[in-house]
């Protein structure tokens, strides 16, 4: 099994088992984006939402960071619901579905 399909097992079945109050549903992302602390070797928030909506265009529900993954909800302009995972390090796409 490959690192990225090992992190995104990992990733999915702590969403499952996350609490609901750790997923931020949000009508307008732009009011919630939050730099990068210079120490930590991590991309934006902003940086984040730009490059997953370089693979699905549509409007941006939820954001969550956890291990280093940002899990991007997207609603797409056809009304299906996408979850992409951006690496949080590099901002390489881990996953889209």
């Amino acid at each position: 099994m490959k690192k990225w399909q090992k992190i995104l097992i990992a990733t999915l079945i702590a969403a499952n088992t996350a609490s609901p109050a750790l997923v931020i549903a949000r009508t307008d992302a732009t009011h919630y984006y939050r730099t990068a602390n210079a120490a930590s070797n991590t991309i934006t928030e902003e940086k984040a939402i730009r490059i997953a909506k370089q693979h699905i265009k549509g409007r941006v529900l939820a954001i969550n960071l956890s291990d280093h993954i940002y899990r991007i909800k997207i609603l797409d302009y056809q009304g299906s619901m996408h979850i992409v995972l951006v690496d949080a390090t590099d901002g390489m796409i881990l996953s889209t579905h």
